[in-house]
C-alpha cells in the first residue's frame, strides 16, 4: 500500500508535464505503475538565454502540425536563433524573402538542419532572407547563434518552427522536451517558456 502510495505523486508530476502528448499506451503504464525513467536527450530552447518566448502550436496541431511533433514559437523577425543541441550543419537555405498561406511558398522557408551524435536532426525553419549564419559542413556548439527568425516560407506571421526528426526508415518526427527556467519539461503550447543554457 505504501509503494502505491508514493507512486501518485510521481505519476501526477509526470502526467502533468506532458499533458496532451501521451499516447493511449504510456497512460496505461502511468496508471498501472510501470513508471520508466526519461532518458531522452535534454535539448536547450533554441533561443538566446534568459529570452522568454510563448509557444503558439505544439506537437501535432490541428492548426498546421497533424502527424508532426513540432513546435512554433511566436518571435519577432530578427530574432536571434540558436542552437538546441550541438551537431553538423546538414542543410540551409537563406536566400527567399517570399512567404504567405499559397501552396507556392511550402519550398520558400530559410532554415538550418543540424545532424546530431545520434543520427537525428533538427531543423529550425522560417528564417529572414539571409539571416542563416553557418554553412553546410560547420561543426555546431549548442547555444551557438545559427540565424535570425522571420517569416519566409508557408506561414501566416513570424515564428520560429522547431521539430527534431529521424530518417533511418522514412521521415519521422520525434518528442523532444527541454531546460527551462521553471524545469526539464515537455512543452505544452500556451505558455511561455524562458531559455536557460547550462
Amino acid at each position: 500500500m505504501r509503494k502505491k502510495i508514493f507512486l501518485i505523486p510521481i505519476l501526477l508530476t509526470i502526467y502533468f508535464s506532458c499533458f496532451s502528448q501521451l499516447d493511449d499506451a504510456t497512460i496505461r503504464d502511468l496508471k498501472g505503475g510501470r513508471v520508466k525513467p526519461d532518458t531522452s536527450y535534454i535539448y536547450w530552447l533554441p533561443y538566446k538565454h534568459g529570452k522568454k518566448f510563448l509557444l503558439i502550436q505544439g506537437w501535432e496541431s490541428k492548426m498546421s502540425h497533424k502527424d508532426e511533433v513540432a513546435l512554433d514559437f511566436k518571435m519577432k523577425p530578427g530574432t536571434e536563433i540558436t542552437a538546441a543541441r550541438e551537431g553538423i550543419v546538414y542543410r540551409i537555405k537563406k536566400d527567399s524573402d517570399l512567404g504567405g498561406l499559397k501552396d507556392e511558398y511550402l519550398d520558400k522557408g530559410n532554415h538550418v538542419v543540424i545532424l546530431h551524435a545520434d543520427g537525428s536532426y533538427a531543423g529550425y525553419w522560417h528564417l529572414r532572407v539571409n539571416g542563416v549564419l553557418v554553412n553546410v559542413g560547420d561543426t555546431i556548439k549548442k547555444g551557438q547563434l545559427i540565424g535570425y527568425s522571420g517569416n519566409t516560407g508557408y506561414t501566416a506571421f513570424p515564428h520560429l518552427h522547431f521539430y527534431v526528426y529521424r530518417n533511418d526508415d522514412g521521415f519521422k518526427t520525434i518528442p523532444t522536451r527541454f531546460v527551462t527556467k521553471t524545469g526539464t519539461r515537455y512543452l505544452r503550447p500556451g505558455q511561455q517558456y524562458t531559455s536557460i543554457h547550462r
